[in-house]
């Protein structure tokens, strides 16, 4: 018996041997589905009900699976505002059903852009969509090597909270000549990371991308993907073939594209920082696969109450739609949220961590600066959509982003708990 085991377990492993990609590559496959509206419909991301008129460009599901030959993860991203976790949830049990891989090893990420139609506008809320990319991802893996590089745009987001008389206001609330008297409350992270996948022909496969920004470049009431849509055909034109790019939000819950700009100004200059980043890619030279995920509650907020001199001041013109908002979140308000982190590692210096919010920037900054490895990034609204994640020091200047409503009801102490957990996770990763 103990010999038939032991040689069961020899054929298991050699057979995982044969399966395995070589060493310093990685089995890839990426899936695409197009979800782009045929009809007006409902722009999210605005609290007054705007319909879109044309298509600037189309939205869509993006997956990809990578496997070391040991385990299989998938990165998803979608072309939408939010995808709250219920949802999430559903789609990862329907992947793993259909593909096999755990549900566990699976990531969302919703791009934030805001002119497209939210996931409640799709016929079965955009499960079906997105479990037929990470299948069409699993037919046909191919070799791909690795590599990692960092990349810096200036000049194209801020914050765009302002201090003004003690108290936070949002730029767009304010003349710009009035708004460019004032001190900006925090900071923009022009930093950013590419991982890139590139096939046996030299060309590349795949592309992953962070970046800080709200995907609110787009002013008109086109369809788009806004400015990762603009950031894929830039990279096209600059490589002369179609690469697959995915995009992951960085922690951008008060930072927004300077205004006024150039519609497709943003896309060309992010994609052409990411082309020289391409020209200095770091291999990973030993890609094994990690990845840590787990489920935990999230405290919500504590005594909320509807800042009515605050928004009267601010935005008078939306004060019932924020009156409405508040008293809607109160029925549905509960003491904790379900909160998913996800942490992927890829080699020995590459990592990334997840958070279902828009993180305050210098939440996200303070988790890259004492991360264990060399390049993290660091992706919101992904694996859920709890909302603004404020700093300590942002509640005290109140402003849109802390008023309590379905866009803002977590804890106050949400930003130090997730910096916390993401920081346990990155360490868990580096060192298993």
């Amino acid at each position: 018996m103990i010999r038939h085991a032991l040689a069961l377990l020899v054929i298991a492993l050699l057979a995982r041997l044969e399966a395995a990609p070589p060493k310093g590559d990685l089995d890839i496959g990426v899936g695409i589905v197009d979800i782009t509206p045929t009809e007006s419909v409902v722009l999210a991301g605005s609290p007054t009900q705007l319909k879109s008129s044309s298509v600037h460009s189309p939205l869509f599901v993006k997956a990809l699976v990578l496997s070391d030959g040991v385990q299989k993860i998938a990165i998803i991203t979608l072309d939408t505002l939010k995808y709250p976790v219920e949802l999430v949830i559903l789609a990862r049990q329907q992947i793993e059903k259909a593909t096999g891989i755990p549900a566990r090893n699976v990531i969302i990420s919703a791009s934030h852009t805001h002119r497209g139609p939210l996931w409640s506008y799709y016929k079965d809320r955009l499960v079906t969509p997105i479990t037929e990319a990470v299948t069409m991802a699993t037919r046909e893996l191919i070799p791909c090597k690795p590599g990692v590089s960092e990349g810096r745009l200036e000049g194209v987001s801020e914050c765009r909270r302002l201090i003004k008389d003690g108290s936070a206001w949002n730029r767009w609330l304010l003349d710009p000549v009035e708004a460019a008297k004032y001190p900006l409350e925090g900071r923009a992270d022009p930093g950013f990371d590419v991982l890139a996948l590139i096939g046996k022909d030299g060309k590349y496969k795949a592309l992953v991308y962070n970046f800080a920004c709200h995907a609110s470049n787009t002013r008109d009431l086109a369809v788009s993907a806004d400015f990762p849509g603009d950031v894929q055909e830039s990279i096209r034109k600059h490589l002369g073939y179609e690469v697959p790019t995915l995009f992951l939000p960085g922690a951008c819950g008060d930072v927004s594209p300077i205004f006024p700009a150039k519609q497709e100004a943003f896309g060309e200059k992010l994609g052409g920082e990411i082309i020289r980043c391409l020209d200095r890619l770091e291999p990973i030279d030993e890609p094994s696969l990690l990845m840590e995920s787990h489920e935990t509650q999230m405290p919500g907020r504590e005594n909320p109450e509807f800042m009515e001199a605050d928004v009267t001041l601010k935005w008078p013109k939306q004060l019932e739609h924020y009156r409405k908002a508040f008293n809607e979140m109160k029925k549905r308000e509960k003491s904790s949220y379900l909160f998913l982190y996800s942490g992927i590692r890829i080699g020995n210096d590459f990592a990334i961590i997840t958070n279902p919010d828009e993180l305050f920037c210098e939440i996200g900054i303070s988790i890259k600066k004492q991360s264990p490895f060399k390049f993290t990034m660091v992706a919101e609204q992904t694996n859920g959509g709890h909302g603004y994640i404020p700093t300590a020091k942002a509640f005290e200047g109140d402003g849109y982003e802390t008023w309590f409503g379905g866009h803002s009801y977590l804890s106050t102490r949400a930003g130090d708990i997730i910096e916390k957990e993401s920081l346990d996770m990155l360490k868990q990763l580096k060192n298993p």
